[in-house]
């Protein structure tokens, strides 16, 4: 699967120009939007350096400099509709928007940027729902580079880059490979990063599609316990504090009950 055309956006007249090309979709249509995000200490302590933005129905990924624009990414309107920013589609609760595990995503945009994000589809929760195997193999939930490798269909040819692509980023802003994350604020960012970036979303809609496939063939109550599961996920950003660590990595209690 080739990349989509991408674009790197660091200015108010790049966001008011993206706005006016989001279809805005009614209730019955598929989910078009899909966000990942990248920042130093990702969450309310740290900071949200880009945000990647998939329209799929283009298709065409924007790569949004947070870091540069700060709040204006998100109150600077569409060129063609005043009411419609990024901030007013997070927070409409009639638009899906699709995220691979949101907790630190949202806590980062509702301590920086006090956004409320009302209608979320989490592909980490469809992975696990979905996932094949005894209970034993659901205890842990999947970091979206496994998800991608054992559901997206992909190549060996593709799976070949797509892991040459996340290696190179790695090597730039993981510790432990000698990198920062703080290189996610370099300007202009690095072609490795960029690549990086488009490669985090780029394969959603493929998840969303097969994971939405074999829920349509589960029992009904999976989609119930990965809404309440969302809904959590989305209230951590008002505690007291973020959760960190190994807790993180796994499964839901509710879920874990349920396969039994």
């Amino acid at each position: 699967m080739a990349p989509p055309e991408s674009t790197f956006v660091d200015t108010s007249e790049g966001i008011s120009t993206l706005l006016s090309s989001i279809p805005i979709p009614d209730q019955t249509s598929t989910p078009s939007i899909f966000i990942d995000l990248e920042g130093v200490d990702l969450c309310r302590t740290g900071s949200i350096s880009i945000l990647q933005l998939f329209i799929s129905t283009i298709p065409h990924i924007y790569i949004i400099d947070i870091h540069t624009l700060g709040n204006i990414a998100f109150t600077t309107p569409s060129s063609t509709n005043a009411s419609v920013t990024l901030k007013s589609i997070l927070e409409d609760p009639t638009i899906p928007v699709v995220f691979y595990d949101i907790r630190s995503d949202n806590d980062a945009l509702y301590h920086h940027f006090s956004i409320q994000i009302s209608n979320v589809i989490d592909l980490q929760l469809y992975e696990l729902a979905t996932r094949d195997g005894f209970i034993s193999s659901r205890r842990f939930l999947h970091g979206l580079s496994k998800a991608i490798l054992a559901n997206a269909g992909l190549s060996a040819a593709e799976a070949v880059r797509m892991d040459h692509v996340k290696q190179r980023g790695l090597q730039l802003f993981a510790p432990e490979k000698g990198g920062s994350y703080e290189v996610f604020n370099r300007r202009p960012l690095p072609d490795e990063l960029l690549e990086y970036c488009v490669q985090d979303v780029q394969y959603l809609p493929v998840l969303l599609r097969n994971f939405k496939q074999r829920l349509g063939r589960m029992d009904r109550r999976w989609m119930e316990r990965i809404r309440a599961e969302t809904e959590a996920r989305i209230a951590l950003c008002r505690r007291d504090s973020f959760p960190k660590g190994r807790q993180n990595a796994l499964a839901p209690r509710a879920f874990q009950n349920f396969f039994r």
